[in-house]
C-alpha cells in the first residue's frame, strides 16, 4: 500500500510541477525507482506518463513558439524528431547499470542549465554570433537528450535556447 501512495502522490506533484514550471520527472522518477522499478523502465514510465502534460504546455504556449537564432520552427522540429529518435535507440542499448551511473549526471546537467543558463547566455552572445549549424547541432544534441533520458527535457530546452536567443520563453 505505501507504494501506491508514493507512486500516487509523485504523479500528482510530477503533473502539477510539469503545469506551472517543469521538472516533474524530478519527482516521478526517483519515486518509481525508490518503488522497486528498474531505472531504465523508471524513466521511460515517467516520461511517458509527463508527455501528454508536455504536449499540452506546448498547445498552450504555440503562440510563443517560433524561430532560435534565426532558425524556423519546422527545421527545429525535425531535427529535434531525428535526436529523439536516436537517442531512445541508445537507450534501448543501453545496460542498466551504466544507464544507473549516468542519470545522477543527467539531472545534474539539467539543474545546472536551469540555474545558470540566462547567464552563461549573455556571456556567450556578447562574445559570438550564434549561427544556424550550430543551432541545429544544439537542438539535435537536445532531441538525443530527450529521447534518452526525457527527465527534464522541457527545463533543458528552455535553458539551452536562453543561451542561443534573447527572447524570454517562459512568459
Amino acid at each position: 500500500m505505501d507504494t501506491i501512495f508514493l507512486t500516487f502522490s509523485a504523479g500528482i506533484l510530477a503533473g502539477a510541477m510539469n503545469a506551472l514550471a517543469g521538472g516533474g520527472s524530478f519527482v516521478s522518477l526517483p519515486a518509481l525507482m525508490m518503488a522497486g522499478v528498474p531505472p531504465v523502465q523508471a524513466n521511460t514510465s515517467s516520461t511517458v506518463a509527463l508527455f501528454p502534460g508536455g504536449l499540452a504546455s506546448a498547445w498552450a504556449y504555440r503562440d510563443g513558439l517560433g524561430p532560435i537564432g534565426g532558425v524556423p520552427l519546422r527545421a527545429l522540429l525535425g531535427t529535434t524528431l531525428a535526436g529523439g529518435l536516436i537517442g531512445a535507440l541508445l537507450l534501448l542499448h543501453t545496460p542498466a547499470t551504466a544507464f544507473r551511473f549516468v542519470l545522477p549526471w543527467l539531472l545534474l546537467v539539467a539543474l545546472l542549465a536551469l540555474a545558470c543558463g540566462r547567464r552563461i547566455g549573455d556571456a556567450l552572445r556578447a562574445r559570438w554570433r550564434i549561427r544556424a549549424p550550430a543551432v541545429l547541432a544544439i537542438q539535435f544534441g537536445l532531441g538525443v537528450y530527450g529521447g534518452y533520458f526525457g527527465g527534464a527535457v522541457g527545463i533543458m530546452m528552455l535553458a539551452v535556447w536562453g543561451l542561443l536567443d534573447r527572447r524570454d520563453f517562459n512568459s
